[in-house]
């Protein structure tokens, strides 16, 4: 991302904006006034909808956010995740001659969530102090459907390789090496007797 640049002896506030914005645990995106797409997406952004600075924008926005009663709150729609409701903040940065659009959603207490929300259903239950993210649950209910990664990255709008990731950090939050063994973990099963045990 660049927040403005007049010259290579002129000021540079990229590298700096770049390290305030991924410090900031909301999620966050930003686009300057006159573009369409997106030149910053903090990690909590992309943790939290799964969406990259390529896809994330003021469209990307305005299709996903539906204004509620309350206000600045937003609830959050996606066919492939419950909906959500969040405090929308904006903020203009302006940085000569670029001026930019920030925009902070604060996620919402679960004491808040929308009345026809269903409740989440995993596929699978966790062993006792085992916490996942969002993302780490929708993953695992994928590889507990018997999904392929690149399957899963589909229906979750993600990369492939992030499906890799989420599936690694759950078989390192479970201590496990393989799909068996982690659909062991979750279930809960014990190991048949013909089967090695695995150290």
């Amino acid at each position: 991302m660049c927040l403005g640049r007049d010259s290579l002896d002129g000021p540079h506030v990229c590298g700096l904006a770049e390290e305030v914005f991924a410090a900031i645990p909301l999620p966050c995106v930003v686009w300057p006034r006159d573009g369409r797409r997106a030149v910053l997406v903090n990690p909590a952004f992309q943790r939290e909808f799964g969406t990259s600075r390529g896809r994330a924008g003021p469209a990307w926005l305005a299709s996903h956010l539906a204004p509620t009663d309350e206000a600045d709150e937003f609830l959050f729609r996606d066919r492939h995740a419950a909906p959500r409701r969040y405090r929308v903040t904006r903020q203009v940065i302006d940085v000569p001659p670029t001026a930019f659009d920030a925009v902070f959603l604060m996620p919402l207490p679960d004491a808040s969530r929308v009345a026809d929300e269903p409740a989440a259903a995993p596929v699978a239950c966790l062993p006792p102090g085992v916490t996942l993210t969002r993302r780490e649950s929708q993953v695992l209910d994928g590889i507990m459907c018997g999904k392929l990664n690149k399957v899963i990255a589909g229906e979750l709008h993600i990369s492939p390789k992030t499906v890799e990731l989420h599936r690694a950090n759950l078989m390192a939050k479970l201590r496990v090496h393989n799909a068996v063994e982690l659909a062991r973990a979750v279930l809960d099963m014990p190991p048949r007797m013909d089967e090695p045990a695995t150290a």
